[in-house]
């Protein structure tokens, strides 16, 4: 997820689009200036529709309620960074070659500012409004992790992983992407990782994951 700076502005849609795919980016847009701002609870509908220059009603046309536009910004991020669609792209590539590529991208995503102000936020909701941070997993994390679910078992059946456990694997694999690293950043510990500490970081990960998952012992670096 990309960062936003904390000045609020009006956000209007680019010329050239259809008008109704400009407003709902507008809109999307502007939901997440404010849900990055003030959380969830205290962002209304009205301040939305302010802020990206249109009415509620044209806002009701799109989303069917708050956290329908909340599901919309937190998938919106997700493919920004990462396309989960696009995964089943990696299926022809060896699997080193591909989790390399992969792992980049998710820890650019996992240790963005926006990401980690985002999380910061659906811990700080999670007490009194569970049902955000259901919404939130869904759109965010369990896509992703589904979507890589699913290449594993391209690679399976392709015969270039054994993976007896596919949930876990993909656990496992999000969880050595994280490390202690995403904790102290959450945390205000740490200011993250720099791009070739980055790299590294990506290349350990992919390396122990191949040691206990690949076929080919060339595969695991």
């Amino acid at each position: 997820m990309n960062s936003n700076s904390g000045i609020q502005h009006k956000i209007r849609p680019c010329p050239g689009r259809p008008k109704d795919v400009q407003k709902r980016r507008g809109i999307v847009a502007a939901a997440r200036n404010l849900f990055l701002q003030q959380g969830y609870e205290l962002t209304s509908m009205e301040a939305v529709a302010k802020l990206a220059d249109v009415s509620k009603l044209t806002i009701y046309r799109h989303f069917d309620n708050k956290a329908d536009l909340f599901r919309e910004v937190i998938r919106e991020g997700c493919e920004r960074q990462v396309a989960a669609d696009n995964f089943s792209n990696y299926a022809g590539q060896p699997p080193e070659q591909a989790l390399l590529q992969l792992g980049v991208s998710l820890v650019k995503l996992i240790f963005n500012p926006e990401s980690l102000r985002l999380l910061r936020i659906i811990q700080a909701e999670a007490l009194h409004h569970p049902q955000i941070v259901q919404v939130f997993y869904q759109a965010g994390p369990q896509r992703v992790k589904s979507a890589f679910a699913e290449l594993l078992q391209v690679w399976v059946a392709q015969g270039r992983l054994a993976v007896a456990d596919i949930p876990r694997a993909c656990e496992q694999f999000f969880s050595l992407l994280k490390g202690e690293a995403h904790l102290k950043a959450l945390l205000h510990q740490d200011a993250g990782l720099n791009d070739a500490e980055m790299a590294e970081h990506v290349r350990a990960c992919v390396r122990l994951f191949l040691a206990g998952y690949g076929l080919n012992p060339t595969e695991a670096g």
